[in-house]
């Protein structure tokens, strides 16, 4: 489903600022892996996702999604196929439109049908769009016409989620997207992200600073250092990992000690 090979990224490359932020990474996904990703600040984490969505060109290596280069598309061509949820909850969405009309715009934007957007707002789209909100119970199904800026966090991750599903993506990204919420809101989302993944079979990658979480949720776990991978695991070798053994593990490959006090308080 997604294949990363050999992918680098050097920012401000030749200048006393140079950062390598991605070396020489490949990564293989299969269709509907649940990726866990953690790593200490600075590990390139968010760079990946960026690197994979687009919003900068890779130096050098190849990006393949369902078989197909995209490599060298565009941030907006990628977007078709990938969807995408950030920690801040305002990220994704237009505060100042309602909910019926963010939900409207993605689903648009998504189709394969260039269908108008003033056009994307009809009696059965709002249905159809209350209807999947009244799935998850957080009390917004009948207030198609609030602006998202109104909501709670809790209640905008959801609607971002299903902006980005609504239309099934190749590949969704979570960019520590429970982060920002409070601990019952973001078990909550959480709850909501894993029936949407597992409803649909949808390839998923996350960002997450719990450690505990990075290995109950989904399939596979990889944690980044440096901007490369230093651990992957899955399968029995995961079932059986603890989240000091985790830590144990990054402490003898990398011979220094875990320094993200994020992940280490949220144990």
């Amino acid at each position: 489903m997604l294949e990363i090979k050999n992918i680098s990224k050097t920012f401000e490359k030749g200048t006393v600022n140079e950062h390598v932020a991605i070396k020489d990474m490949s990564l293989n996904l299969k269709d509907g892996e649940f990726v866990t990703i953690v790593g200490s600040n600075g590990a390139g984490k968010s760079t990946l996702f960026n690197a994979i969505c687009g919003s900068f060109m890779v130096d050098s290596g190849h990006i393949i999604l369902d078989n197909e280069e995209i490599t060298y598309k565009t941030e907006h061509a990628r977007a078709k196929m990938i969807g995408r949820v950030f920690q801040d909850p305002m990220k994704g969405t237009a505060p100042n439109m309602t909910i019926e009309e963010n939900l409207a715009l993605a689903y648009t934007r998504a189709s394969k049908h260039s269908t108008p957007f003033s056009r994307a707002i009809t009696k059965k789209s709002v249905k159809f769009f209350r209807e999947n909100l009244a799935r998850y119970n957080m009390g917004i199904e009948d207030r198609m016409k609030t602006k998202i800026g109104l909501l709670s966090g809790g209640q905008r991750q959801v609607v971002t989620l299903l902006m980005c599903t609504l239309s099934i993506p190749k590949l969704l990204l979570l960019d520590e997207h429970t982060a920002a919420l409070d601990p019952a809101t973001a078990e909550r989302v959480m709850e909501i992200t894993k029936q949407i993944v597992n409803e649909n079979n949808i390839t998923t990658m996350m960002i997450t600073h719990n450690l505990n979480q990075s290995l109950t949720t989904g399939t596979r776990t990889i944690m980044l250092d440096g901007g490369e991978i230093i651990l992957d695991l899955s399968g029995r070798e995961r079932d059986e990992m603890t989240m000091d053994d985790l830590i144990k593990m990054y402490s003898a490959k990398k011979q220094k000690q875990f320094d993200n006090d994020r992940i280490l308080l949220s144990r």
